[in-house]
């Protein structure tokens, strides 16, 4: 397997060198600056954790930033991400998009993260297990039962779309 998308001098990027290329690989916000120089399109930074970083990233010109702790994977200490997402939508004020992926298990869960400012929701494990179930059925089937599930909860808080939400619908105490 290869990435052909990585070109090295002797050709694209065995999957197996992944590994090690990430253990001698460190990003730095000098890197982001760098990519911001070279790149005019849209750049999406992912992994944001804290406030301070959500702010220097769109400083940097980040357009959009994933508050992210890789699904507990990277460092298992962290603060889950709905309770660190009010704190760096707030930092990030309207200066950019502010998405949100882990911990999302249901329907309600992405409507949680929406009161609490998310732009969008990444879902990686719910299709991931639907395709690893059904394949693309499993992936359709895994969206409808989200969307159902987000749907019930809206009407449930009394609101007719997910425009209507806001951080009055969850408590905060219990994270």
């Amino acid at each position: 397997m290869e990435f052909p998308n990585v070109a090295l001098p002797d050709g694209p990027m065995p999957y197996a060198d992944v590994t090690a290329a990430l253990a001698q690989s460190t990003v730095t916000w000098d890197d982001l600056q760098w990519i911001r120089k070279i790149w005019d399109r849209k750049i999406v930074i992912k992994g944001v954790q804290i406030a301070d970083d959500g702010r220097r990233a769109v400083d940097l010109g980040a357009d959009a930033i994933v508050v992210s702790n890789h699904g507990g994977r990277q460092l298992d200490s962290v603060w889950p991400t709905i309770r660190v997402l009010p704190d760096v939508v707030k930092a990030v004020g309207d200066r950019a998009e502010v998405l949100v992926d882990g911990g999302i298990r249901r329907g309600s869960d992405v409507v949680k993260a929406l009161c609490l400012g998310a732009r969008a929701v990444l879902i990686g494990r719910a299709y991931a297990y639907g395709l690893a179930a059904a394949g693309a059925p499993g992936v359709s089937r895994s969206l409808e039962i989200l969307r159902t599930d987000m749907s019930r909860t809206i009407k449930l808080l009394g609101c007719g779309s997910v425009t209507e939400l806001n951080a009055s619908y969850v408590s905060r105490d219990r994270w």
